[in-house]
């Protein structure tokens, strides 16, 4: 059944696309594009997708964790120098006094030299 003027089977269409949508509603239409075959290579595309994903994954976590250890660095670095210039400024004799007498302590540096104990 033809039609007259394009020469196209509509009703073979209209069936086949019947066909097709009851292998749809029955779970079927897999086993009828013959997919079984085709089965071990799709579960295999499938694993190295995940693999894909989990690698891309894993890299993606460690650059940032490598970022916030880099600021975190970055931040050490600072406190690091400052930590520096205050024992730098703790090494004068003068600064080491003055601390003592704000502490109250009776230490006082050395009055004459220190004497050479003999056995």
């Amino acid at each position: 059944m033809e039609n007259e003027k394009t020469g196209i089977p509509w009703k073979k269409i209209g069936s086949a696309a019947m066909e097709t949508l009851k292998a749809i509603g029955y779970g079927d239409i897999l086993l009828r594009l013959r997919v079984d075959k085709s089965l071990p290579y799709i579960l295999y595309a499938f694993l190295l997708a995940m693999i894909s994903i989990f690698m891309s994954y894993k890299a993606e976590q460690t650059m940032l964790r490598m970022e916030k250890n880099k600021t975190e660095l970055e931040t050490l670095r600072i406190y690091h120098g400052q930590k520096t210039c205050d024992i730098v400024s703790l090494d004068r004799i003068s600064t080491v006094e003055a601390m003592l007498e704000e502490l109250g302590s009776d230490v006082k540096p050395p009055q004459k030299p220190a004497d050479i104990l003999k056995k």
